[in-house]
């Protein structure tokens, strides 16, 4: 007998506004919901506690906005479902601020995904900053954190610093990072504004608002 091959659904979605204060357990839970009133046959996975074969791609910190988040699930064997109706059937069934802009069978692993790309606006950090961040992120960035033991410990961040760009913005500062977002390079953007508060005079993060606007594969074309 042939084994069992799952079809693998795609969503990609947007998470914007007040929804960004929720938690990834939070979000996960609400897909659940979702799939669920919309009777969308996605399969379990197996075991004393089944739950629903669903997986997200680099999950947000709390705070964070996105215009490209992914999620894959799998739908259940001798499920026959296009992408059109799985599209309309969640219509309307997820919180404000989630909104679906595709949906299709996945081609392709999540671990594809190399580089994320990321909007960090700062209107409490100074244009006057921009020469001196932009020397910062050219040369050696480090954070302190914590080893398994609970010790600090000082960890150089600048490998995961992949392109970089930072311009004025109504009176504060616009940066667009590039990060690692696989293997051993994978950053998030506070580690890198953590950093700089350590690293630039003056430099300050409070009040940013960040989006994440892209997912890139290793030669920076869209995931």
């Amino acid at each position: 007998m042939d084994p069992f091959i799952p079809t693998i659904i795609r969503l990609r979605f947007t998470k914007t506004g007040p929804i960004r204060f929720i938690s990834h357990l939070d979000l996960t839970r609400a897909f659940h919901r979702a799939i669920s009133r919309a009777e969308i046959p996605i399969r379990f996975s197996e075991g004393f506690s089944p739950h629903p074969r669903f997986t997200f791609a680099l999950p947000l910190s709390v705070g964070m906005e996105s215009l490209c988040e992914i999620a894959d699930f799998h739908l259940r064997e001798g499920a026959e479902m296009s992408p059109e109706e799985i599209l309309s059937r969640l219509e309307g069934q997820l919180p404000a601020g989630i909104e679906i802009t595709s949906c299709e069978i996945a081609t392709g692993k999540l671990n594809g995904i190399a580089y994320a790309r990321y909007e960090v606006l700062l209107p409490n950090a100074g244009p006057a900053l921009i020469p001196a961040v932009e020397k910062a992120l050219q040369g050696e960035l480090f954070i302190e954190k914590k080893n398994k033991k609970g010790k600090p410990v000082t960890k150089e961040i600048s490998p995961g610093i992949h392109a970089f760009e930072a311009a004025p913005r109504d009176g504060g500062i616009r940066l667009l990072l590039t990060l690692g977002a696989g293997g051993e390079t994978v950053l998030g953007p506070d580690a890198v504004l953590t950093a700089l508060e350590g690293a630039v005079p003056g430099f300050d993060k409070s009040g940013r608002r960040v989006t994440r606007l892209a997912l890139l594969q290793a030669d920076e074309t869209a995931f």
